[in-house]
């Protein structure tokens, strides 16, 4: 047998059965090579790990594969048209696309998806699902990318199908994935291995409401909740980027905007729990200029003017070790905070600590596993051995 045939049947076999072979193998995650064999059985639980075309320094040879079962390379970009090509003029995705062309013969234990994004309610996707030519061409030419880079599958980042440019998105977007479905279908049988299609879901219920979530289930291996920018800058008064659970006291509540209600609202839905990712982000909130009408609230709830966002990383390095900042846990939403008095600055992010608690949220709660956004805030991959250390159950 050819090595090029063994890691296709190694694949089909680790992607249909969703754990390795042999109950009597110990490790890290489903998928995933190695682990250690103090950490007890293998998990059944995904875990996808975003990877952005413009990571810089943190190289496709830098990710931890023994801790993801699934890397989604992002992006690509659909035309108007259908067609779907690798991102903006100048990005550095086809020389990094080429590197995980390598990579992955090299880690035949992780499956490779390419994830394709279009912006910000563009149209551009609205587009390109309009119409069964638009759809036909959209996915031949997303597979025709799979097949160029050696890829396992196709992600779909649609944010959002929610009627707001054409009001028959919502059903296009089922037909579109459908069409997928039925092209995987084809090349499965022609390439003697299996293609797995995912997609990126909204938190927010009145965005995910309109989806035909019932017709377009068996068409998905698995969907990505992104359970984060419940708050941010867009609103008047501090508050956690990623709460787990509601603050119910707080000024600017809202009960729905929290990990929590988006995953159980998801579990609600017609579609297997197992098919459903907790979304983390490696990446906080930047709050400025804070009007601390109270010392003992630390700066949170509190009107500010400006900000932005920083990476795990940098938090790490460069603001939780400064003396100004003061490191704080709500007891309730069950996430951190940073705030420095002098500087008038209040950060919300996730640490160890929360992403310990939301994976084993996921766990205990029987969803299918865990996503973030993205690798390379994280370049020491602290976040993602939270992950992996938790996520394996005995």
């Amino acid at each position: 047998m050819s090595d090029t045939q063994s890691i296709i049947d190694r694949r089909k076999f680790i992607q249909s059965t969703g754990v390795l072979a042999g109950s009597s193998l110990v490790g890290g995650v489903a998928g995933a090579k190695g682990g250690g064999s103090e950490k007890g059985p293998v998990s059944d639980k995904r875990v996808v790990g975003y990877y952005p075309s413009w990571a810089g320094e943190y190289a496709p040879r830098d990710v931890p594969y023994d801790k993801l079962t699934h890397l989604n390379y992002a992006f690509l970009e659909p035309e108007s048209n259908g067609e779907v090509k690798l991102a903006v003029e100048g990005d550095y995705a086809p020389e990094v696309l080429e590197t995980f062309e390598e990579v992955t013969h090299e880690q035949p234990d992780t499956s490779f998806l390419l994830s394709i994004q279009a912006g910000w309610y563009s149209g551009r996707f609205s587009d390109a699902a309009l119409t069964a030519e638009r759809r036909e061409r959209f996915a031949r030419t997303a597979i025709e990318q799979m097949r160029t880079y050696n890829f396992d599958g196709i992600d779909i980042d649609w944010e959002y199908p929610d009627g707001s440019v054409r009001e028959e998105d919502p059903q296009n977007l089922t037909k579109l994935l459908a069409e997928i479905r039925s092209q995987f279908d084809d090349a499965e049988e022609e390439d003697d291995r299996t293609y797995e299609l995912s997609m990126a879901v909204s938190a927010n219920t009145a965005v995910s409401d309109p989806l035909e979530v019932e017709k377009f289930a068996d068409d998905v291996d698995f969907l990505n909740v992104m359970t984060y920018d419940f708050h941010g800058t867009w609103d008047s008064r501090t508050h956690f980027n990623a709460p787990l659970y509601p603050v119910p006291d707080a000024p600017n509540s809202t009960p729905t905007f929290t990990a929590d209600y988006a995953m159980q609202y998801w579990g609600d839905r017609a579609i297997p729990k197992e098919k459903i990712h907790f979304g983390l982000p490696f990446y906080g909130r930047t709050y400025e200029n804070v009007e601390n009408e109270d010392s003992d609230d630390k700066g949170l709830f509190q009107p500010f003017d400006g900000g932005s966002s920083r990476t795990f990383a940098d938090i790490q390095e460069n603001v939780k070790s400064d003396d100004d900042y003061q490191y704080h846990w709500h007891p309730e939403a069950r996430v951190p905070w940073l705030y420095s008095e002098a500087d008038d600055v209040f950060i919300a992010y996730d640490d160890k600590h929360s992403v310990m608690e939301k994976t084993k949220y996921a766990v205990d709660h029987g969803f299918g596993g865990m996503m973030c956004w993205e690798l390379s805030q994280d370049p020491t991959n602290t976040l993602l051995e939270t992950i992996d250390r938790h996520i394996s159950h005995p």
